[in-house]
């Protein structure tokens, strides 16, 4: 018996979600092969891609239908338990154990032509760290998110996204690879670049600590795509949309980097005030 379109379209957000777990497998081999390998130049060659910044576009990708999933299924009005589940069990494989291993392969790799060498077990700890957290987040937003909210969607994450998690030290690794570039937008020496390079390396493995700490924090994190088509001036929406796209138009290694480093940090910023002062006026002695 053919199937009929709307049965069809019941099968696209499930189909999505296997593409991002694809993506992020894909991603995982392509770390194997560079430290196989060993490709430790960081050069930039237009005629091929290095397989590190390969797999940092390949997580890239799985983001975006990991975004494109739940609104699909929304839309197609297929939410399912199942669904959830399947999309919790990809993000954990492309966002929670990917990005640790595209960290330490980098790290492996690039940090002795680079000249930098982390602790040995700092390479194993922040990606075991990072991974258990991320697990942890997402067991979590299983719990507190099923039901109604799930069918809705939020507007606001506790703690900070899985995928947002795993896009700063993936940008990170792009960026290492972009400012190498003849054509990147500033002129920077060689030495500059290197300098740069050498500090991404460095900060790699701590960067996965703090993100893990993030994950399993209670901070209110915004939905991007809610917040992004959230009700306010049109105006002001276009303008940003412009900007932005722009920026990724014409470098997006560093549109990407600065847009995690703003995702991350802008919440946290805005959270710990309102957090610190009420426990400061607590202990303050009564008058």
């Amino acid at each position: 018996m053919e199937e009929t379109a709307p049965s069809r379209a019941s099968k696209l957000p499930s189909i999505v979600t296997l593409a991002n777990l694809a993506c992020g497998i894909c991603a995982l081999i392509l770390c194997m092969d560079a430290v196989a390998m060993g490709q430790s130049s960081i050069s930039f060659d237009p005629d091929r891609i290095h397989p590190l910044k390969g797999a940092a576009w390949l997580l890239v990708l799985a983001t975006f239908l990991d975004a494109m999933d739940g609104k699909l299924a929304r839309l197609t009005r297929n939410t399912s338990t199942l669904g959830a589940q399947l999309d919790s069990l990809a993000d954990a494989v492309a966002f929670g154990v990917v990005p640790g291993m595209l960290v330490r392969a980098t790290v492996l790799i690039q940090g002795p032509a680079l000249g930098t060498a982390p602790h040995p077990r700092l390479l194993w700890v922040a990606p075991v760290v990072f991974t258990c957290c991320a697990i942890l987040r997402l067991a979590r937003f299983n719990v507190e998110n099923s039901g109604e909210s799930s069918r809705k969607g939020v507007k606001f994450f506790t703690g900070l996204p899985t995928p947002a998690a795993a896009g700063l030290p993936v940008a990170m690794v792009l960026f290492m690879f972009g400012v190498a570039d003849p054509n990147f937008l500033l002129s920077l020496g060689a030495e500059t670049v290197t300098g740069i390079q050498a500090l991404l390396v460095r900060m790699l493995p701590f960067t996965l600590l703090v993100l893990g700490a993030l994950m399993v924090s209670r901070i209110p994190y915004p939905h991007l795509a809610s917040w992004l088509t959230r009700n306010r001036s049109p105006f002001r929406t276009t303008a940003e949309f412009v900007l932005v796209g722009g920026l990724l138009l014409i470098e997006p290694e560093a549109a990407l980097f600065l847009v995690g480093i703003a995702f991350t940090l802008i919440p946290l910023a805005a959270t710990l005030p309102r957090r610190l002062v009420p426990s400061r006026a607590s202990q303050s002695p009564e008058g």
